[in-house]
């Protein structure tokens, strides 16, 4: 495949090709393009590269950047392969924790129930010195 510049003129007409090839799906999250403000909908291309990967809903597109930068500067994951390496250990991770693997439960945990207690107990704290002023 040849690849080709296109000018800005064109972005529109490349935007709409694109999102006839994707079906009208956004590649990240799954929604559909159609029907949304062209602004909202924007180009993604490789920043390295220039190359032009998908359509996709602006704030996919951000988040994207967004989780990419964050790999290479605290991830430790400085070129393309090893940003999809720690992102495959990253979903394996979550995926054998989706169920418990040790017997412990962190100590600053509060259960919802924990949570509500300490809510009300701070407000009748609070009531109560308001009452004795």
């Amino acid at each position: 495949m040849e690849l080709t510049k296109f000018k800005k003129s064109e972005l529109s007409s490349v935007k709409k090709e694109l999102i006839k090839r994707q079906h009208g799906l956004c590649p990240i999250c799954g929604g559909s393009l159609i029907g949304v403000a062209s602004m909202n909908v924007v180009v993604d291309h490789d920043h390295s590269t220039g190359v032009v990967r998908a359509a996709m809903h602006r704030g996919c597109n951000g988040m994207e950047g967004k989780i990419l930068r964050f790999l290479k500067t605290w991830g430790k994951a400085s070129t393309q392969a090893q940003v999809v390496k720690t992102l495959e250990r990253l979903l394996s991770f979550w995926s054998l924790h989706a169920t418990p693997q040790t017997e412990w439960i962190y100590y600053g945990y509060k259960t919802a129930t924990e949570k509500r207690l300490a809510t009300n107990k701070k407000r009748r704290l609070a009531a109560k010195k308001k009452r004795e002023k």
